[in-house]
């Protein structure tokens, strides 16, 4: 059984095929060809995902209308019965057996993976029996894990945000020209500010010319953290920004 709603997905995110089970968080990691080298494969005959998360380790891969989970004590759990929807930026399975239940959300997200640094081209999230949501990586299950950034020979990364992302953010238009929201962010090279913290950036990969995987050291309300978000443009004027546990928040341009 093929399901047709993936079809609409993929074809936005295999432009890059470039990322392992690792590349979970902006994120999972493994494999054998570039993701930056690899052609990603025809999304017209691509109706299969494989999600994989770290601590704790779990993969859940579609094929053929069915989930299986593998990892801890899992080994090959079959979900045969599995129901999709679309969302805002993607897909959501869902499916349960005899003892449980698991949810499959997958974004058009690029990701890399929080251990290994491979690169992944699309977001997931894994929620097992009721517990999670979990934040992993996906892949097309045609496309072989990706490599390490440095496996790959990829440039190293850079502190410095990208051009192309300068410049002042808000929740809509409306905003813009009022006394701004609680969403506004001003990103300069070396320093984003929001509304209530700024981000020294310490890590800055650019996986393509339109995703950012920020490592920032924030500062805000007398505290210090260090956390990770994947910045994304959905054309010149629209700025996506997905935290830890996948939240996404969107922000226009007010820059002409």
């Amino acid at each position: 059984m093929r399901i047709a709603a993936i079809r609409l997905l993929l074809p936005a995110v295999l432009l890059m095929a470039g990322c392992q089970p690792d590349a979970s968080p902006v994120e999972v990691s493994d494999g054998a060809t570039s993701a930056s080298d690899a052609e990603a494969p025809d999304a017209d005959a691509e109706d299969d995902v494989v999600v994989s998360t770290n601590e704790p380790f779990w993969q859940a891969r579609f094929e053929r209308g069915a989930i299986v989970l593998s990892g801890l004590d899992e080994a090959g759990r079959l979900f045969p019965d599995v129901r999709s929807s679309m969302t805002a930026d993607g897909l959501r399975l869902d499916a349960s057996d005899a003892t449980g239940s698991i949810v499959v959300i997958v974004r058009r997200m690029r990701c890399e993976d929080n251990m290994s640094g491979a690169r992944f081209p699309m977001t997931g999230l894994l929620t097992i029996d009721g517990r999670g949501p979990l934040r992993g990586c996906a892949r097309p299950a045609s496309m072989p894990p990706p490599t390490r950034p440095d496996e790959a020979g990829e440039s190293p990364a850079s502190t410095a945000m990208p051009a192309r992302f300068l410049g002042h953010w808000e929740a809509s238009a409306e905003a813009c020209g009022s006394d701004g929201s609680e969403l506004v962010l001003h990103i300069e090279p070396e320093v984003l500010r929001f509304y209530e913290s700024t981000v020294t950036p310490v890590t800055v990969r650019t996986p393509d010319v339109d995703t950012v995987l920020l490592e920032g050291r924030y500062e805000g309300e007398g505290d210090t953290w260090n956390e990770t978000r994947t910045l994304t443009l959905d054309g010149p004027d629209v700025l996506l920004v997905e935290d830890t546990i996948g939240n996404v928040t969107r922000r226009v341009r007010c820059d002409a």
